[in-house]
């Protein structure tokens, strides 16, 4: 290497990093302290820079070690999905398959598609991060994430996509809110609510689809707050900031705070893709994504995203077949 930097020197680092402790860090690869101080010495007298701050106390990364412990652990994690993508091409079915979604395919769709695939992969760990559409891409063109869930984008050439779900929309309201028990919710009913929607630059295709929805019914609302997350939604409708219309999934978690009616005038527009690298060879990948066609055409996964019923109160809990009921309020959790 042009650097004289070799493999285990940025796997000791890394290891030295995470404990602060080099006779914890030496216990941990197996060999003695002396020669894994020695090659730490080593691997800053090659880059010209000291990483770690000694004392008789305590090691602390310098400066300089913080950011290189980012790139080691880049490099390390690279060769890691490099070794398991390799794998499983050949037929390997250990090792790690990278999955990036949007938070709606994070609680939602990918539960049930991680259990379905881990039957048949037990020896696979399936490795989960939450990431806008924007980051997803850019990961899937460099082979950093091997299957993305995001939202519709321009046509890439390294890209495969395929539609999954359509998600609708309802009503969040605040419990003792006029229009909480009104029948037949329409959109027309915000025209001068304050409402609380999602900021455009971060929630994109929620902002665009609601905000399409009310202009197209001649309503310009009052825009009290923006949001970057639906649960936050959730949580300042029931403080009584203002009203909301949020994704159909957040009713499926419940609060006694709030009701949820549905909007018959608002169409579910905003669409889930699942993508991956157009050149992906390794079956288990592929399978992967054939777990998540199969899953998604599920009656419950879908009516999850959508709108199976036509309002939800505190005291409504859903049935085991789709359908709803009235039932004894019970205590919900708000996690």
């Amino acid at each position: 290497m042009k650097y004289g930097i070799e493999f285990r020197h940025l796997h000791y680092f890394a290891c030295v990093a995470e404990e602060l402790h080099f006779s914890r860090a030496a216990d941990k690869l197996g060999m003695a302290q002396a020669p894994l101080s020695q090659q730490i010495r080593q691997l800053e007298d090659r880059l010209g820079t000291k990483l770690f701050r000694r004392t008789t106390r305590r090691v602390k990364l310098t400066p300089a070690g913080e950011i290189f412990l980012r790139h080691a652990q880049e490099i390390l994690g690279g060769i890691d999905r490099a070794v398991t993508h390799t794998r499983s091409i050949s037929g390997d079915d250990s090792g790690t398959i990278s999955v990036s979604g949007v938070h709606v395919a994070l609680s939602h769709v990918l539960p049930p598609v991680i259990s379905d695939f881990r039957k048949r992969y037990p020896a696979m760990t399936v490795d989960v991060q939450v990431l806008g559409t924007a980051q997803q891409l850019e990961l899937l063109q460099n082979n950093k994430v091997q299957v993305a869930f995001i939202r519709p984008t321009n046509p890439a050439g390294f890209l495969k996509t395929e539609h999954i779900l359509q998600e609708g929309f309802v009503a969040v309201l605040p419990r003792e809110h006029r229009l909480a028990q009104k029948e037949n919710l329409t959109v027309k009913d915000f025209a001068g609510e304050p409402v609380i929607t999602y900021a455009p630059t971060v929630g994109a295709s929620y902002y665009h689809a609601i905000m399409g929805a009310l202009r197209r019914a001649g309503v310009y609302p009052v825009i009290v707050q923006e949001v970057s997350h639906t649960l936050a939604i959730g949580t300042l409708v029931a403080a009584g900031v203002g009203i909301a219309i949020a994704p159909s999934w957040l009713a499926h978690n419940p609060s006694p705070y709030l009701v949820y009616q549905r909007l018959d005038d608002i169409p579910a527009e905003v669409e889930l893709l699942v993508a991956w690298h157009a050149e992906e060879k390794s079956k288990i990948v592929l399978d992967f994504v054939e777990t998540t066609r199969r899953v998604a055409a599920m009656k419950d996964v879908r009516t999850a995203i959508r709108w199976p019923i036509k309002s939800i109160l505190p005291t409504q809990l859903e049935s085991i077949d789709g359908s709803w009921s009235t039932r004894p309020e019970a205590p919900c959790s708000l996690d």
